[in-house]
């Protein structure tokens, strides 16, 4: 089968292993930099425990690929490999090969590394998303740079901004969440050869009757931070997933990425739209 047109975007180098005069050309031609959020935890028998932080860093190689087409200055930046302990609706026990930061500990790291760059010259800072549970850090670093520097820093949470869209790909008719369908389609576009689809296996919370309406989590556009689930929620819980990673296919990751791409991309023209001087 023929790859699509958009696997052009592996070209596009990596922070590490790019040069420091590449760099210094990019501050120089007031590129975009884009940081993405990853972790190093559980997903299951079937995905690697890097799937979040390889996912972070295709976004934002997919996003910077396209902007680069349109002739509009951005580098993938650095990524942070770690996030801080997952969200007890999502994983209410330890599982081995999960490495957890606090989520000051990731504040300190996320700030620092972006002081480094904005002491550097880099003024447009985009934070990618790519685990959920670092979404609050994110915000306040942002947030307090923002006010505090020269820099524009600017969050990006994908899952909310496709959501209109994304449902209406994926197979499944129940919500999907970490390490379910949607997750699986991502990472056979990504690391087909890390996926091991034959481990895949379903699993969906009890969800009680008459939950109020915006009743979920912050990082998916609702109004609830809620950090413990009642009983039976997790009955039946042991694989670490939430979904049907059986239904994923590499198919649906790349019109996943394309939603992504699509979405990053438009954030940034309006951003340069609105605020480019003179």
């Amino acid at each position: 089968m023929a790859q699509p047109a958009s696997s052009d975007y592996r070209s596009v180098p990596l922070f590490d292993e790019m040069t420091s005069p590449e760099v210094a050309a990019a501050i120089a031609s007031d590129a975009a930099i884009f940081v993405s959020l990853g972790a190093t935890e559980q997903h299951g028998a079937h995905l690697p425990l890097g799937s979040d932080t390889m996912q972070g860093l295709d976004i934002s190689r997919r996003a910077v690929h396209r902007l680069q087409q349109e002739g509009i200055a951005a580098i993938v930046g650095p990524v942070i490999p770690f996030g801080p302990r997952p969200f007890l609706s999502e994983t209410p026990r330890d599982y081995p090969g999960t490495v957890n930061i606090s989520n000051n500990t990731l504040r300190i790291l996320l700030e620092e590394v972006c002081r480094e760059l904005i002491g550097q010259g880099f003024r447009r800072i985009y934070l990618v998303l790519a685990n959920a549970e670092s979404d609050p850090p994110m915000q306040i670093v942002a947030k307090e740079l923002s006010e505090t520097t020269e820099a524009n820093l600017v969050t990006l949470n994908w899952l909310v901004g496709v959501r209109p869209h994304y449902p209406k790909l994926m197979k499944a008719t129940k919500p999907q969440g970490h390490g379910g369908e949607g997750e699986t389609c991502r990472m056979l576009a990504t690391a087909p050869h890390l996926v091991r689809m034959n481990e895949a296996r379903p699993w969906h919370p009890t969800v009680p009757d008459g939950v109020p309406f915006a009743d979920y989590l912050p990082y998916l556009g609702g109004g609830v931070g809620r950090y413990k689930m009642p009983d039976p929620f997790f009955a039946g819980f042991s694989d670490g997933i939430t979904g049907d990673p059986q239904l994923a296919s590499a198919e649906v990751g790349e019109k996943v990425y394309e939603l992504v791409t699509d979405w990053i991309t438009s954030i940034v023209k309006f951003d340069l739209a609105t605020t480019k001087k003179g």
